[in-house]
């Protein structure tokens, strides 16, 4: 009973960590998988893409704009301004999803003669291992065009690239 706790703890923890995983996280894509990518169009225009198998649609919205200020500020630019976005969500059925369960319960037995009856109780342990493929993985992209300024703002418009970078620092993490 010992050993068999120790497995289903053991199996748990891999599949908590296997969960924790696949997080998404900021970093350059390599080739063509999860994380940014950039192209300067221009001399002040870049197209920015995050991909991500993310759910949130928002995170991989503020990764883009995490690098497009990364970018501004590498240039020597202050702010920039999007001219143009776009976002795709794709939906991919995925690997099978596995749960493990284990749950230990007596079992009552009674046999009845002429005079008495006697009464025995078994603990019983038992095992189940379920898969299924029903579960999905989203994929979004997010696509900044951006023009990159300097000196004062234009607009409402535009986003201070010193500013993002603070307010969306936990991006990176």
């Amino acid at each position: 009973m010992k050993n068999l706790i120790q497995v289903m703890v053991l199996l748990s923890s891999v599949v908590l960590l296997g969960a924790c995983a696949s997080a998404p996280a900021y970093k350059a894509a390599s080739n063509g998988g999860n994380g940014y990518s950039d192209v300067k169009v221009a001399d002040d225009r870049y197209r920015v893409q995050y991909k991500s198998s993310s759910k949130d649609v928002m995170d991989v919205t503020n990764m883009a704009l995490y690098r497009a200020a990364e970018i501004t500020q590498q240039q020597g630019y202050d702010w920039f301004v999007v001219t143009s976005r776009e976002t795709f969500v794709d939906r991919k059925s995925v690997e099978p999803e596995m749960g493990i369960s284990m749950a230990r319960h007596d079992v009552v037995h009674r046999d009845c003669g002429l005079l008495t009856c006697e009464t025995t109780h078994h603990p019983v342990n038992s095992v189940g291992v379920e898969m299924s493929n029903n579960r999905q993985r989203s994929e979004v992209q997010s696509i900044l065009e951006i023009r990159l300024g300097k000196g004062m703002r234009p607009d409402e418009n535009s986003y201070s690239a010193a500013d993002l970078l603070s307010n969306l620092a936990a991006v990176k993490e």
